[in-house]
Protein backbone atom coordinates (compact mmCIF):
# COMPACT_ATOMS: atom_id res chain seq x y z
CA UNK A 1 0.00 0.00 0.00
CA UNK A 2 1.20 3.33 -1.32
CA UNK A 3 1.44 5.87 1.33
CA UNK A 4 -1.06 8.63 2.08
CA UNK A 5 0.35 11.35 -0.86
CA UNK A 6 3.14 13.78 0.49
CA UNK A 7 4.22 14.70 -2.80
CA UNK A 8 2.57 16.72 -5.69
CA UNK A 9 0.05 14.97 -8.45
CA UNK A 10 2.77 14.23 -11.09
CA UNK A 11 5.73 13.06 -8.40
CA UNK A 12 2.79 10.28 -7.19
CA UNK A 13 1.43 9.22 -10.41
CA UNK A 14 5.16 7.98 -11.48
CA UNK A 15 5.67 6.47 -7.77
CA UNK A 16 2.02 4.89 -8.68
CA UNK A 17 2.92 3.51 -12.30
CA UNK A 18 6.09 2.78 -10.83
CA UNK A 19 5.05 0.63 -7.68
CA UNK A 20 2.57 -1.22 -10.45
CA UNK A 21 4.89 -2.07 -12.92
CA UNK A 22 7.61 -3.35 -10.21
CA UNK A 23 4.35 -6.26 -9.41
CA UNK A 24 4.29 -7.13 -12.93
CA UNK A 25 0.65 -5.40 -13.26
CA UNK A 26 -1.38 -6.14 -16.44
CA UNK A 27 -3.61 -3.61 -15.26
CA UNK A 28 -3.82 -0.62 -13.43
CA UNK A 29 -7.56 1.02 -12.04
CA UNK A 30 -8.08 4.55 -10.74
CA UNK A 31 -11.91 4.37 -9.65
CA UNK A 32 -13.46 7.42 -8.30
CA UNK A 33 -15.47 7.62 -5.21
CA UNK A 34 -17.30 9.96 -3.43
CA UNK A 35 -14.96 11.41 -1.28
CA UNK A 36 -11.73 9.60 -2.46
CA UNK A 37 -10.49 7.98 -5.34
CA UNK A 38 -9.03 3.83 -5.02
CA UNK A 39 -6.00 2.98 -6.95
CA UNK A 40 -5.40 -0.78 -7.65
CA UNK A 41 -4.26 -3.30 -10.23
CA UNK A 42 -4.14 -6.53 -11.31
CA UNK A 43 -0.72 -8.95 -11.16
CA UNK A 44 0.17 -12.41 -11.43
CA UNK A 45 -0.70 -12.89 -7.47
CA UNK A 46 -3.78 -11.41 -7.84
CA UNK A 47 -5.68 -7.98 -7.26
CA UNK A 48 -4.53 -5.53 -4.57
CA UNK A 49 -4.87 -1.78 -3.58
CA UNK A 50 -2.09 0.41 -4.20
CA UNK A 51 -3.33 3.38 -2.81
CA UNK A 52 -6.68 5.51 -1.35
CA UNK A 53 -6.45 9.25 -1.75
CA UNK A 54 -8.70 11.99 -1.08
CA UNK A 55 -11.01 12.60 -4.02
CA UNK A 56 -9.57 16.50 -5.16
CA UNK A 57 -6.29 15.23 -5.41
CA UNK A 58 -7.37 11.85 -6.97
CA UNK A 59 -8.45 13.95 -9.75
CA UNK A 60 -5.32 16.08 -10.01
CA UNK A 61 -3.98 12.51 -10.45
CA UNK A 62 -6.30 11.70 -13.22
CA UNK A 63 -5.67 14.55 -15.17
CA UNK A 64 -1.85 13.92 -14.81
CA UNK A 65 -2.34 10.61 -16.45
CA UNK A 66 -4.43 12.12 -19.30
CA UNK A 67 -1.52 14.62 -20.25
CA UNK A 68 0.68 11.56 -20.07
CA UNK A 69 -1.49 10.11 -22.58
CA UNK A 70 -1.96 12.56 -24.86
CA UNK A 71 -5.44 12.57 -23.71
CA UNK A 72 -7.75 15.86 -23.48
CA UNK A 73 -7.93 17.10 -19.71
CA UNK A 74 -10.99 19.48 -20.53
CA UNK A 75 -13.20 17.00 -22.12
CA UNK A 76 -13.95 14.95 -18.40
CA UNK A 77 -17.69 14.33 -19.88
CA UNK A 78 -16.48 11.39 -22.39
CA UNK A 79 -14.87 8.48 -22.97
CA UNK A 80 -11.33 9.10 -24.39
CA UNK A 81 -8.10 6.59 -25.16
CA UNK A 82 -4.31 7.71 -24.92
CA UNK A 83 -1.20 5.79 -24.49
CA UNK A 84 1.95 6.59 -22.55
CA UNK A 85 5.23 5.51 -23.73
CA UNK A 86 9.07 4.97 -22.38
CA UNK A 87 8.37 5.40 -18.65
CA UNK A 88 11.97 5.30 -16.88
CA UNK A 89 13.40 1.69 -16.16
CA UNK A 90 10.11 0.19 -18.11
CA UNK A 91 11.36 1.44 -21.95
CA UNK A 92 9.66 -1.74 -22.97
CA UNK A 93 6.40 -0.59 -21.82
CA UNK A 94 3.48 0.34 -23.44
CA UNK A 95 0.69 1.67 -20.93
CA UNK A 96 -3.06 1.97 -23.13
CA UNK A 97 -5.07 4.64 -21.18
CA UNK A 98 -8.66 4.78 -21.06
CA UNK A 99 -11.00 6.86 -19.46
CA UNK A 100 -14.88 6.95 -18.69
CA UNK A 101 -16.81 9.66 -16.94
CA UNK A 102 -18.53 8.46 -13.66
CA UNK A 103 -20.93 10.43 -11.33
CA UNK A 104 -17.84 11.33 -9.07
CA UNK A 105 -15.70 11.66 -11.29
CA UNK A 106 -13.12 9.81 -14.04
CA UNK A 107 -12.82 6.05 -13.92
CA UNK A 108 -9.06 5.19 -15.52
CA UNK A 109 -7.94 1.85 -16.56
CA UNK A 110 -4.40 1.18 -17.66
CA UNK A 111 -3.31 -1.90 -19.28
CA UNK A 112 0.35 -2.73 -19.39
CA UNK A 113 1.61 -4.23 -22.82
CA UNK A 114 4.84 -5.79 -22.24
CA UNK A 115 6.38 -4.93 -26.36
CA UNK A 116 9.47 -6.36 -25.88
CA UNK A 117 7.95 -9.74 -24.08
CA UNK A 118 7.91 -12.88 -26.97
CA UNK A 119 4.75 -14.95 -26.69
CA UNK A 120 4.91 -17.92 -23.88
CA UNK A 121 4.78 -21.71 -25.07
CA UNK A 122 1.94 -23.42 -24.11
CA UNK A 123 3.40 -25.75 -22.04
CA UNK A 124 4.56 -22.97 -19.87
CA UNK A 125 1.19 -21.20 -19.15
CA UNK A 126 0.26 -23.24 -16.29
CA UNK A 127 -2.09 -25.65 -18.01
CA UNK A 128 -2.98 -29.08 -17.01
CA UNK A 129 -1.79 -31.96 -19.57
CA UNK A 130 -4.63 -32.62 -20.88
CA UNK A 131 -6.02 -29.30 -21.73
CA UNK A 132 -2.69 -28.78 -23.85
CA UNK A 133 -2.98 -32.17 -25.42
CA UNK A 134 -6.50 -31.08 -26.76
CA UNK A 135 -5.59 -27.38 -27.65
CA UNK A 136 -2.73 -29.16 -29.34
CA UNK A 137 -5.38 -31.69 -31.08
CA UNK A 138 -7.59 -28.79 -32.06
CA UNK A 139 -4.15 -26.15 -33.43
CA UNK A 140 -3.79 -29.41 -35.89
CA UNK A 141 -7.54 -29.17 -37.61
CA UNK A 142 -6.51 -26.63 -41.05
CA UNK A 143 -9.56 -24.66 -41.25
CA UNK A 144 -12.21 -23.77 -39.05
CA UNK A 145 -13.42 -21.85 -36.21
CA UNK A 146 -11.79 -22.17 -32.85
CA UNK A 147 -13.81 -19.82 -30.13
CA UNK A 148 -12.48 -18.61 -26.11
CA UNK A 149 -14.41 -17.49 -23.54
CA UNK A 150 -14.22 -16.16 -19.94
CA UNK A 151 -14.35 -13.31 -18.40
CA UNK A 152 -11.81 -10.33 -19.11
CA UNK A 153 -8.47 -10.90 -17.06
CA UNK A 154 -9.01 -14.72 -17.10
CA UNK A 155 -5.79 -15.65 -19.68
CA UNK A 156 -7.49 -15.85 -23.21
CA UNK A 157 -5.24 -13.49 -25.04
CA UNK A 158 -1.91 -15.18 -23.33
CA UNK A 159 -3.60 -18.73 -24.49
CA UNK A 160 -4.48 -16.97 -28.00
CA UNK A 161 -0.45 -16.15 -27.89
CA UNK A 162 0.62 -19.40 -27.41
CA UNK A 163 -1.30 -21.07 -29.87
CA UNK A 164 0.61 -18.41 -32.67
CA UNK A 165 3.96 -19.26 -31.48
CA UNK A 166 3.00 -22.95 -31.63
CA UNK A 167 2.08 -22.81 -35.35
CA UNK A 168 4.87 -21.07 -36.18
CA UNK A 169 7.18 -23.44 -34.19
CA UNK A 170 5.35 -26.23 -35.75
CA UNK A 171 6.60 -24.57 -39.23
CA UNK A 172 3.65 -22.32 -40.28
CA UNK A 173 4.39 -19.50 -43.14
CA UNK A 174 4.20 -16.71 -40.97
CA UNK A 175 3.13 -14.82 -44.10
CA UNK A 176 -0.40 -16.87 -43.65
CA UNK A 177 -1.43 -15.44 -40.36
CA UNK A 178 -3.12 -12.43 -39.65
CA UNK A 179 -4.14 -10.45 -36.17
CA UNK A 180 -6.60 -8.51 -35.57
CA UNK A 181 -6.71 -6.81 -31.97
CA UNK A 182 -7.51 -3.90 -29.64
CA UNK A 183 -4.90 -3.24 -28.63
CA UNK A 184 -1.81 -5.33 -30.01
CA UNK A 185 -1.16 -6.86 -26.57
CA UNK A 186 2.50 -8.62 -27.89
CA UNK A 187 4.28 -8.09 -31.14
CA UNK A 188 5.25 -11.32 -32.71
CA UNK A 189 7.95 -10.77 -35.81
CA UNK A 190 7.48 -11.84 -38.99
CA UNK A 191 3.37 -11.82 -38.92
CA UNK A 192 0.77 -9.21 -39.84
CA UNK A 193 -0.81 -7.46 -36.52
CA UNK A 194 -3.51 -5.17 -37.29
CA UNK A 195 -4.60 -2.82 -34.70
CA UNK A 196 -8.11 -1.81 -35.23
CA UNK A 197 -9.64 1.40 -33.49
CA UNK A 198 -13.06 0.79 -30.84
CA UNK A 199 -15.65 2.67 -32.12
CA UNK A 200 -14.08 3.62 -35.23
CA UNK A 201 -16.50 2.24 -38.19
CA UNK A 202 -14.10 3.11 -41.10
CA UNK A 203 -11.65 0.71 -39.39
CA UNK A 204 -13.27 -1.35 -36.76
CA UNK A 205 -12.80 -5.31 -36.41
CA UNK A 206 -15.43 -5.56 -39.53
CA UNK A 207 -14.06 -3.66 -41.74
CA UNK A 208 -10.30 -4.95 -40.80
CA UNK A 209 -11.58 -8.41 -40.92
CA UNK A 210 -12.80 -8.05 -44.65
CA UNK A 211 -10.07 -6.47 -45.60
CA UNK A 212 -7.84 -8.91 -44.29
CA UNK A 213 -9.53 -12.08 -46.05
CA UNK A 214 -8.75 -10.50 -49.45
CA UNK A 215 -5.15 -11.26 -48.66
CA UNK A 216 -3.61 -14.99 -48.58
CA UNK A 217 -4.49 -15.89 -45.07
CA UNK A 218 -4.51 -19.24 -43.74
CA UNK A 219 -4.74 -18.28 -40.00
CA UNK A 220 -6.86 -15.60 -39.12
CA UNK A 221 -6.64 -14.50 -35.11
CA UNK A 222 -9.48 -12.03 -34.51
CA UNK A 223 -9.61 -10.20 -30.79
CA UNK A 224 -13.18 -10.71 -30.26
CA UNK A 225 -16.28 -11.05 -31.87
CA UNK A 226 -18.14 -7.88 -30.71
CA UNK A 227 -20.93 -8.14 -32.70
CA UNK A 228 -23.25 -9.95 -34.91
CA UNK A 229 -21.56 -8.67 -38.28
CA UNK A 230 -18.67 -9.99 -37.14
CA UNK A 231 -19.77 -13.55 -36.14
CA UNK A 232 -21.43 -13.75 -39.71
CA UNK A 233 -18.25 -12.95 -41.34
CA UNK A 234 -15.71 -15.10 -39.04
CA UNK A 235 -18.23 -18.06 -39.67
CA UNK A 236 -18.00 -17.60 -43.40
CA UNK A 237 -14.24 -17.78 -42.97
CA UNK A 238 -14.15 -20.49 -41.25
CA UNK A 239 -16.48 -22.51 -43.67
CA UNK A 240 -14.09 -21.26 -46.36
CA UNK A 241 -10.73 -22.55 -46.01
CA UNK A 242 -9.49 -20.67 -42.90
CA UNK A 243 -8.63 -21.46 -39.26
CA UNK A 244 -9.69 -18.79 -37.04
CA UNK A 245 -9.23 -18.22 -33.37
CA UNK A 246 -11.28 -15.80 -31.15
CA UNK A 247 -13.02 -14.79 -28.04
CA UNK A 248 -16.23 -14.45 -27.14
CA UNK A 249 -17.88 -13.34 -24.25
CA UNK A 250 -20.16 -16.03 -23.52
CA UNK A 251 -19.33 -17.38 -20.06
CA UNK A 252 -18.94 -21.10 -20.72
CA UNK A 253 -19.08 -23.47 -23.86
CA UNK A 254 -22.79 -24.10 -23.94
CA UNK A 255 -23.31 -20.48 -23.71
CA UNK A 256 -21.21 -19.84 -26.98
CA UNK A 257 -23.21 -21.95 -28.91
CA UNK A 258 -26.62 -20.72 -27.15
CA UNK A 259 -25.58 -16.83 -27.69
CA UNK A 260 -25.06 -17.84 -31.64
CA UNK A 261 -28.55 -19.51 -31.55
CA UNK A 262 -30.12 -16.45 -29.84
CA UNK A 263 -28.43 -13.92 -32.49
CA UNK A 264 -30.31 -16.01 -35.32
CA UNK A 265 -27.32 -18.08 -36.94
CA UNK A 266 -28.47 -21.32 -38.74
CA UNK A 267 -27.54 -24.31 -36.15
CA UNK A 268 -26.22 -26.33 -39.55
CA UNK A 269 -23.83 -23.03 -39.66
CA UNK A 270 -22.56 -23.20 -36.58
CA UNK A 271 -22.29 -26.35 -35.96
CA UNK A 272 -20.18 -26.83 -39.48
CA UNK A 273 -18.15 -23.83 -38.76
CA UNK A 274 -16.89 -24.31 -34.79
CA UNK A 275 -14.81 -27.03 -34.75
CA UNK A 276 -13.85 -26.33 -30.42
CA UNK A 277 -14.62 -24.57 -27.53
CA UNK A 278 -12.17 -23.49 -24.70
CA UNK A 279 -13.17 -21.91 -21.13
CA UNK A 280 -10.77 -20.48 -19.62
CA UNK A 281 -10.34 -19.28 -16.15
CA UNK A 282 -7.24 -18.03 -13.33
CA UNK A 283 -6.81 -19.62 -9.97
CA UNK A 284 -5.15 -17.24 -8.14
CA UNK A 285 -3.27 -17.97 -5.58
CA UNK A 286 -3.23 -17.20 -2.14
CA UNK A 287 0.40 -17.39 -1.37
CA UNK A 288 1.13 -14.64 -3.96
CA UNK A 289 2.34 -16.92 -6.65
CA UNK A 290 1.63 -16.78 -10.27
CA UNK A 291 -2.67 -17.39 -11.28
CA UNK A 292 -3.19 -21.00 -12.18
CA UNK A 293 -5.14 -21.34 -15.86
CA UNK A 294 -7.87 -23.89 -15.84
CA UNK A 295 -9.20 -24.60 -19.25
CA UNK A 296 -11.92 -26.79 -20.63
CA UNK A 297 -11.47 -27.75 -23.80
CA UNK A 298 -14.46 -28.97 -26.24
CA UNK A 299 -13.34 -30.80 -29.15
CA UNK A 300 -16.50 -30.87 -31.99
CA UNK A 301 -17.01 -34.45 -33.43
CA UNK A 302 -19.93 -35.46 -35.53
CA UNK A 303 -21.99 -36.78 -32.75
CA UNK A 304 -21.91 -32.96 -30.99
CA UNK A 305 -22.37 -31.66 -34.55
CA UNK A 306 -25.74 -33.43 -34.79
CA UNK A 307 -26.62 -31.94 -31.36
CA UNK A 308 -26.40 -28.57 -32.12
CA UNK A 309 -28.34 -29.23 -35.64
CA UNK A 310 -31.66 -29.85 -33.69
CA UNK A 311 -30.99 -26.60 -31.80
CA UNK A 312 -30.63 -27.16 -28.13
CA UNK A 313 -31.67 -24.74 -25.67
CA UNK A 314 -28.81 -23.54 -22.94
CA UNK A 315 -29.44 -26.36 -20.41
CA UNK A 316 -29.72 -28.93 -22.65
CA UNK A 317 -26.47 -27.75 -24.32
CA UNK A 318 -25.06 -27.81 -20.48
CA UNK A 319 -26.10 -31.01 -19.95
CA UNK A 320 -24.88 -32.23 -23.26
CA UNK A 321 -21.02 -30.29 -22.50
CA UNK A 322 -20.96 -32.32 -19.01
CA UNK A 323 -21.10 -35.60 -20.43
CA UNK A 324 -18.07 -35.18 -22.55
CA UNK A 325 -14.62 -35.44 -20.61
CA UNK A 326 -12.71 -32.40 -20.24
CA UNK A 327 -15.55 -30.11 -22.02
CA UNK A 328 -17.03 -29.07 -18.31
CA UNK A 329 -15.32 -26.12 -16.14
CA UNK A 330 -16.61 -27.39 -13.06
CA UNK A 331 -15.15 -30.58 -13.56
CA UNK A 332 -12.14 -29.80 -14.34
CA UNK A 333 -11.61 -27.31 -11.45
CA UNK A 334 -12.48 -30.02 -9.08
CA UNK A 335 -10.34 -32.32 -10.72
CA UNK A 336 -7.28 -29.17 -10.44
CA UNK A 337 -8.42 -29.26 -6.83
CA UNK A 338 -7.98 -33.20 -6.13
CA UNK A 339 -5.09 -33.70 -7.41
CA UNK A 340 -3.25 -31.01 -5.54
CA UNK A 341 -2.08 -28.81 -8.43
CA UNK A 342 -4.19 -26.07 -6.62
CA UNK A 343 -3.03 -26.77 -3.19
CA UNK A 344 -2.58 -23.62 -1.22
CA UNK A 345 -4.92 -21.35 -3.46
CA UNK A 346 -6.74 -19.05 -2.61
CA UNK A 347 -10.56 -18.86 -3.67
CA UNK A 348 -10.18 -15.91 -6.26
CA UNK A 349 -11.62 -17.80 -9.48
CA UNK A 350 -11.79 -15.06 -12.64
Amino acid sequence: MTSPPTSDPPEFVEKLLHEALAVRASDIYLLPGRDALTVSCRSPGGESELAVVPRDYGLQCVARIKVLAGILTYRTSIAQDGAIHGRDGFEGVELRVATLPTLFGERVTIRVLNQGQKPKRLAELGFADSAIEGLQRLLERPTGLLVFTGPTGSGKTTTIYALVRELLERGENPSGIITIEDPIECEIDGIAQIQVRRNDDEWSYLQALRAALRHDVKTLVIGEMRDAEVVRVVLDAALTGHRVITTYHAGDIASVYARMLHQGFEPFLIAAAVTGVVSQRLFHRGDGAPAIPIAAVLEVDDPWRDRVIDNPGLTELRRYVAEIPGADLEAELRAAIESGILAGAGDSLL
